[in-house]
């Protein structure tokens, strides 16, 4: 039967209680739920109660109070005889799985077709969840392991002694058994995996195009290339845009307004071809917050005809600065960046707090 070589049915069966010594039992309910043996969801499912055609095994007290099923309940349902074919029908060449059902509801099918005169089915397989229970999900966990007490261990409440209701709720305490082991045997490394993770995404922050951090990115990527492919670089003095060089690159930055400081200024055309290239700087300002310092920035646009506008690479926020306070200025960093740098009669030592924006 190919159709159900993947599925399996969970079932269970209610009888009355034998009260003397060789009594049999007699079937007052069959509920079964057909579910992919794959993704364990629920396909199909049958109930029904069943009515005893003899006196041989009657419904007594103590059956009453372990199902709840009385004998006005059966009166109108159907024989076993007459639900033959449908428990046949949903049991045959599947998967059989259940509590039990060794020992207990397998021989009270094969009993009831007997009594018939008919071939009971025959399953593909059989699943019994209590010794399986017993040997993976252990004793030490939830006690005797029946139904009822793995029921409150999970807190899925009372087990009814219902055929359909058992039968969903075995298949609710094989799955979170099955959770159970799968995190304890699991958990601790996805839990380190989880933690390296998320040390990884808060180290690599997204970076929105335009921004400031994609700014940067491309500055970093484009040096490095440069590095390694051997470009050659463009002439510069003393290693950097020093001493107002003449001969950068003309783009379409807009030029500042003239103002005598910054026509005066040997820094105003190093600049605006520095923001013109979008390179970085290594500047060393005279003013901010604490002493002169060499801090990296990526020149933006003028502000006036003295002053203007640069991100500062270490802290990420734009300033805007006096071009009359620039007292050096380099495109790439070199020796004296890590050095005291002597100019105009003042030292300065970067090893000062480098960024004083």
């Amino acid at each position: 039967m190919a159709a159900s070589q993947m599925e399996i049915v969970f079932y269970d069966v209610e009888t009355t209680i034998p009260f003397k010594k060789g009594q049999g039992y007699a079937m007052l309910e069959f509920g079964a739920v057909v579910v992919d043996k794959i993704g364990l969801y629920e396909k199909e499912c049958f109930s029904t109660l069943i009515k005893p055609t003899t006196d041989s095994a009657p419904i007594t007290k103590r059956s009453i109070d372990c199902n709840g099923i009385t004998d006005r309940m059966v009166q109108n349902a159907p024989s076993f005889k007459e639900v033959a074919d449908q428990i046949f029908r949903i049991m045959d060449g599947r998967v059989w799985a259940g509590h039990n059902i060794i020992r207990f509801d397998n021989r009270r099918i094969v009993e009831e077709f007997k009594k018939i005169g008919r071939d009971p089915p025959k399953p593909k397989a059989l699943i019994d969840t209590l010794p399986l229970l017993r040997r993976t999900f252990g004793s030490e966990r939830a006690g005797n392991l029946k139904m009822a007490t793995l029921g409150h261990h999970f807190g899925l409440g009372a087990e009814r002694h219902r055929a359909l209701e058992d039968t969903r709720m075995n298949i609710e305490v094989l799955q979170r058994c099955a959770t159970v082991l799968f995190l304890e045997q699991h958990a601790e490394a996805a839990m380190q995996e989880s933690a390296e993770d998320e040390k990884k995404a808060l180290s690599e922050k997204e970076i929105v195009p335009g921004s400031l951090p994609e700014a940067m990115r491309d500055l970093r990527l484009k040096e490095k290339e440069e590095d390694g492919e051997g470009k050659k670089k463009k002439k510069e003095k003393a290693g950097g845009l020093e001493g107002g060089e003449e001969d950068g690159a003309k783009g379409k930055q807009k030029e500042p307004p003239a103002g005598d400081k910054a026509e005066e200024s040997p820094f105003r055309r190093p600049l605006q071809e520095a923001m013109e290239s979008k390179k970085q700087v290594w500047m060393t300002y005279e003013g901010g917050s604490s002493v002169p310092g060499v801090r990296p920035i990526l020149p933006l646009r003028w502000d006036g005809s003295t002053r203007f506008v640069a991100t500062c690479i270490r802290s990420g926020i734009e300033k805007c600065y006096r071009i009359d306070r620039v007292v050096r200025a380099t495109t790439k960093p070199n020796k004296n960046n890590d050095k005291k740098v002597v100019h105009s009669d003042k030292q300065v030592n970067s090893k000062s707090p480098i960024c004083s924006c």
